[in-house]
């Protein structure tokens, strides 16, 4: 079976922790995994530990990981599977961490820094992704070459850029052992009416997604036909355009399927605009998941977006202002 190659992204402010796992014990650890009852063999708590099922279903034997930010801020990692991540799996909780426990079977090849001259824009461009994991087939070529190749990879790494590895991982390292990103969701929660919350996170999308792809807020009078307060555009072949339909709610408690309703008219109306909705999310800034079972019944192919989730989307923004992201 032909190898796949994967991007896969680890906490950032643990680099010395993943690296010491990959290096010595040969594990990838991932997080969301603070509860026993996460163990993806037997799932039954998510608090965003579905999210590693993709990894544990689709990396086999074999197949290649590009990890930024390890084995040092400035790197990036060429990793492969020592077994198929399905079978090889362990949930093991870090007894000082109290999380990471998702830990699949690894080991490092080599790393690179993303400015060395043998490595190709396919690379540095598919790493600017901003999922915690997605597929780099289209970079096979590139990344067999680096794996193949016997010069030094990791010669712009200068003094200067050694400093501001050490530098960086003691921001990531406060920021994460402080009430930073809880705080910061608290104090927006304050502050941001519904409206307020759709510039808010225009602005922050444009912050850690890579050009071309395009963010718009569309909320307004015609709201009422397409139910899409964000827009978000990626440029398809032949003048075609791909886009990501967002709903905005304040909502706190429990929520009706209202939003769900509203988002649904995206898929037509954007269409018509030669717009081919490819996902369509409702954030409510203020809802819990545990409160909200229902809405699992009648979502269909929404995906909603609650308190926790919007926690992790915060810090990625908080990340990209802050000079951390990627």
């Amino acid at each position: 079976m032909t190898r796949q190659y994967w991007g896969y992204r680890i906490n950032k402010s643990r680099i010395s922790f993943f690296r010491s796992e990959l290096e010595q014990n040969h594990r990838l650890r991932q997080g969301w995994g603070w509860d026993e009852r996460q163990n993806l063999r037997k799932l039954e708590l998510n608090e965003g530990a579905k999210r590693n099922l993709p990894i544990f279903n689709k990396v086999k034997k074999g197949d290649i990981l590009i990890i930024p930010r390890l084995p040092t801020w400035s790197e990036v990692a060429i990793v492969e599977a020592t077994e198929d991540f399905c079978d090889g799996y362990e949930f093991k909780i870090d007894s000082e961490l109290k999380d990471f426990g998702h830990c699949f079977p690894a080991k490092i090849i080599k790393p690179f820094v993303r400015q060395n001259k043998h490595v190709n824009g396919d690379i540095r461009a598919s790493i600017k992704n901003p999922s915690r994991f997605w597929n780099m087939n289209q970079c096979a070529d590139s990344i067999e070459a680096l794996i193949k190749q016997s010069s030094d990879l990791k010669d712009t790494v200068t003094h200067s850029a050694r400093f501001n590895n050490a530098l960086n991982d003691g921001i990531c390292i406060a920021l994460d052992q402080s009430d930073f990103y809880e705080n910061l969701y608290s104090s927006l929660n304050e502050t941001l009416s519904n409206e307020e919350w759709e510039y808010a996170l225009v602005e922050g999308l444009r912050k850690i997604l890579p050009e071309p792809i395009m963010v718009e807020r569309t909320g307004g009078i015609t709201e009422k036909e397409h139910g899409t307060d964000i827009l978000i555009k990626y440029p398809g072949l032949l003048g075609r355009t791909y886009g990501v339909a967002i709903q905005v709610k304040d909502y706190e408690g429990v929520m009706s399927g209202l939003a769900i309703h509203q988002i649904n008219k995206s898929t037509t109306y954007w269409d018509s605009e030669n717009i081919k909705i490819i996902e369509k999310y409702v954030i409510v800034t203020k809802c819990k998941k545990e409160n909200n079972q229902q809405l699992e019944h009648i979502s269909g192919d929404v995906s909603i977006i609650f308190s926790c989730e919007l926690k992790d989307l915060l810090k990625q923004i908080a990340d990209g202002y802050i000079g951390l992201s990627n």
